[in-house]
């Protein structure tokens, strides 16, 4: 029987195997983790639990370390979740609302879809009031909105990335 630990996986160009796995989830929910730490929770040594996590690093799968802030406790912010229709399917449509969208600090993810919906965007602002003026600053810049729906965000129940290990090692997480 094949052990779980010498299980490869490929994702695209990636090699990786359980330890990496369980290395990406850790790092996922905690990635202030010391490399120490990370790598007596995975049973490496220290060297090589700075080599893996260096090679998940540079091949990009590992995009970034971030704090994520807790927007409900910064007095007066607003959340709202907005769908968008473009008004064409044409690919320059597509690229003139992506790049109106990766600059706009006020949008603050982004989502392609398929079917009736083309996007949606995930938006902080101030108020009602504020959304309002950055919504019509957005179809005036001409970037292809035919129409939107918006949607109060009331509070958020779960953020964050896939689990990895979870979703290539069921038989490490038999609860799902």
């Amino acid at each position: 029987m094949e052990r779980t630990a010498h299980r490869r996986f490929f994702l695209g160009r990636l090699d990786l195997d359980a330890v990496d796995l369980k290395m990406l989830s850790i790092l996922q929910n905690e990635g202030r983790i010391s490399k120490s730490d990370l790598a007596k929770r995975v049973n490496l040594s220290a060297s090589a639990c700075f080599e893996r996590v260096r090679r998940l690093e540079h091949s990009g799968l590992i995009a970034s370390y971030h704090a994520t802030l807790r927007g409900d406790l910064l007095a007066g912010l607003q959340f709202f979740r907005t769908q968008i229709v473009l008004e064409s399917h044409r690919s320059h449509t597509f690229s003139r609302f992506e790049t109106y969208v990766k600059e706009a600090n006020w949008i603050v993810d982004c989502e392609a879809l398929g079917g009736e919906i083309d996007y949606t965007i995930g938006v902080v602002c101030r108020s009602v009031a504020h959304y309002q003026d950055l919504v019509e600053g957005m179809l005036e810049a001409g970037v292809g909105v035919q129409r939107y729906y918006t949607y109060v965000v009331t509070k958020s129940v779960k953020r964050g990335s896939p689990d990895l290990a979870w979703l290539l090692l069921p038989e490490a997480n038999p609860r799902f």
